[in-house]
């Protein structure tokens, strides 16, 4: 288990996903990204891989769902 390095802080109202790349900007070379499964979309997904940072998120059961937020 690692230690929190960011955090940001949002509206109650507002999906997880919309301050991700917020979120991961704060931290300098992040190596991995541990998150819920509210994360898991293939835009971000993209984004990581460019950046060379390994997703460690579980994938939604449901792919047709995380394609939808992209």
């Amino acid at each position: 288990m690692g230690r929190p390095l960011a955090f940001l802080i949002t509206p109650g109202n507002t999906h997880d996903l919309v301050g991700a790349r917020g979120l991961i900007s704060m931290v300098r070379t992040p190596r991995r990204l541990l998150a819920d499964r509210a994360y898991d979309a293939r835009s971000l997904r993209d984004e990581l891989a460019a950046r060379r940072i390994k997703a460690c998120d579980p994938a939604k059961s449901d792919p047709q769902a995380s394609a939808s937020l992209r």
